[in-house]
């Protein structure tokens, strides 16, 4: 059963999830990737309940991951309390809808903290978010672990209660810039950037062209990029300013929704350069929405949904069965994926660091799981293994993808540290 939050109700929506007996379905969940050791739910924790809190962007520009999100929050919940729950406990959670808007976040934060206890929170999604959220977990003493975020600097300036699952968007860059100028042999390229979210601004404005020019490239447009704000719809001025300009190829720092318009005008026009972006393009309607005038559009990720690891092919179609019924497409994004693993990471963290779940035991426990964190540095997810920086980022592999026929494609990997 799929619940959606009420923005007019004072109570959070909890999902409920029954202890499932028997080792077929704990064998269930752990054939899905899930790293729930069993001897340990028959460690009783104290209460009825593990708290867990959520701010997703269930509505609003980043509603289209927020919703999948959820699904692999379900998917990894209904996993852990089938192999027993947390120490004996059922998990389960609060979630509320951020509206893909910055200051809901940071209230939203400060609720799940104080008025529903959570022991830790999964969000907020977006860079934009992060930024006047995290100061207020910090502030509250609570970990919040973002999925998606991954503007540079974000996490450094939250230590040591912010966390992100995402790989900074200049480590993210360096492989795929590097194989797109190889790939298409770029010697110059021009810069369009979002100016308003916050990803898109320090991706256009400084993190691509960075490492561009630390690839041998030239900036055309040097001092003088083209812009654009979230949820334009016409850049027929930025394109035909475009036409007047010598280049090899074309770099774009914003998300996907921006990127179909944008790709779409440009090729409409006659410009046939290649072009990159960062991780903010990976997202299946991108490749499938920008047909013929997305192929060959390089960006980066840190999950390949189309891998033959078997763990990995299970998630898929299990997710894809999830979204579908709820209308959504079934693709799993690796914000999805950083969901699932970020819960089955917190089953562990509460097991290293021995949680009480005892309410005067709230903010020791708050302080151990953060600190289970810190030291995580190469947990087995669902795709390979990942851990933290001492900023608080993700580290993992990069896959490099290219789209082909309407659909990301994997054409170069680096591993984790590399």
């Amino acid at each position: 059963m799929t619940h959606r939050d009420d923005r007019n109700s004072t109570k959070a929506l909890w999902t409920r999830r029954e202890t499932l007996a028997g080792l077929g379905a704990a064998g269930a969940g752990l054939a899905l990737g899930g790293l729930t050791d069993p001897s340990w739910a028959q460690q009783k924790l104290a209460g009825s309940e593990v708290k867990l809190g959520a701010a997703f962007p269930l509505t609003g520009i980043w509603s289209e991951w927020g919703r999948k999100d959820k699904i692999a929050l379900d998917l990894a919940v209904e996993e852990i309390n089938a192999a027993g729950g947390v120490g004996g406990v059922p998990l389960k959670y609060a979630i509320y809808d951020t509206a893909s808007k910055p200051p809901e976040s940071a209230a939203l934060v400060r609720r799940l903290t104080t008025d529903d206890k959570s022991l830790v929170i999964i969000g907020p999604f977006s860079s934009s978010e992060c930024e006047v959220a995290f100061p207020v977990g910090v502030q509250l003493k609570i970990a919040m672990i973002a999925p998606a975020s991954s503007k540079p600097g974000i996490g450094a300036a939250s230590r040591p209660w912010g966390f992100r699952m995402n790989v900074d968007e200049a480590r993210q860059a360096a492989p795929s810039m590097k194989y797109w100028v190889k790939h298409y042999n770029i010697k110059t390229a021009v810069v369009i950037h979002d100016v308003k979210d916050a990803v898109g601004q320090i991706l256009g404005a400084r993190v691509l062209p960075a490492v561009a020019k630390a690839n041998g490239v030239t900036i055309a447009n040097e001092g003088n990029f083209l812009t654009f704000q979230t949820k334009d719809i016409d850049y027929s001025a930025q394109v035909t300013k475009l036409k007047g300009m010598q280049f090899d190829g074309l770099i774009f720092g914003g998300a996907y929704p921006d990127a179909i318009n944008f790709v779409k005008e440009a090729r409409r026009q006659g410009l046939r350069q290649p072009i990159t972006g960062g991780n903010p393009l990976m997202h299946e309607n991108f490749a499938k929405n920008t047909g013929e005038a997305g192929e060959g559009i390089v960006a980066p990720t840190t999950f390949n949904p189309f891998s033959s690891d078997e763990r990995v092919q299970k998630f898929v179609k299990r997710f894809a069965e999830k979204a579908q019924a709820a209308g959504l497409s079934p693709t799993a994004e690796f914000a999805n994926v950083n969901v699932y693993d970020t819960v089955h990471l917190l089953v562990d963290v509460m097991k290293r660091k021995g949680i009480t779940n005892r309410p005067e035991d709230l903010a020791k426990d708050r302080e151990r799981i953060m600190q289970g964190l810190t030291e995580t540095t190469s947990h087995q997810g669902l795709a390979g293994k990942f851990g933290f920086n001492k900023e608080g980022d993700g580290v993992k592999d990069v896959y490099v993808m290219m789209v082909k026929g309407s659909r990301w494609t994997q054409v170069d990997f680096t591993p984790q540290g590399s």
